[in-house]
């Protein structure tokens, strides 16, 4: 299996769809990703008798050996790629003490009218995205973006000044 294959986010969905065995019974609308996916060794083709007909398509021997690596990998790449990395540089203090206390606590402090400044902060960094809700609102809490989960260990202090504790609680 080549470890230099990238995938389209389609193919990637496809595959994603086929590992959990929800199988798509109009395969025209991702033929593309089929094909995809069969150019890079995952899938192969299941003859249907009739050579302008791709009735149907299978994991390889290597496919189905690797796919769930391959599938982590790729999605991962995909996230890595689809937003800037976080810019805590112009962090307050307000802002890295909330991080450290959802990060080393494991505390989810509510959004109120005082945590909603850090917590702005925090997304304005690309650390966490704001998330609203029909029921409770917007901007009624608050999730890591990509980068923003794992790298979240990067902004609460260096190493050396964290407790011994916090650094066994936090997982380091």
């Amino acid at each position: 299996m080549p470890t230099a294959i990238k995938l389209s986010e389609s193919a990637v969905a496809t595959l994603r769809m086929e590992i959990k065995g929800f199988r798509s019974k109009v395969k025209g609308r991702r033929l593309e990703a089929y094909r995809e996916l069969a150019a890079a060794g995952i899938m192969e083709v299941v003859p249907a008798g009739d050579a302008d007909n791709e009735a149907d398509y299978r994991f390889t021997a290597d496919g189905i050996k690797d796919r769930e690596s391959i599938l982590e990998r790729e999605s991962d790449r995909i996230e890595r790629e689809r937003y800037e990395p976080p810019d805590a540089s112009n962090l307050s203090e307000s802002a890295r003490d909330l991080l450290r206390r959802i990060v080393l606590d494991n505390e989810r402090p509510e959004v109120t009218p005082d945590t909603k400044p850090a917590y702005r902060e925090l997304a304005a960094a690309r650390i966490m995205l704001p998330v609203s809700g029909f029921a409770t609102g917007p901007e009624s809490s608050y999730r890591f973006t990509y980068w923003g989960w794992h790298r979240r260990h990067d902004w609460i202090a260096p190493h050396h000044e964290l407790p011994e504790a916090k650094i066994e609680h936090a997982g380091r």
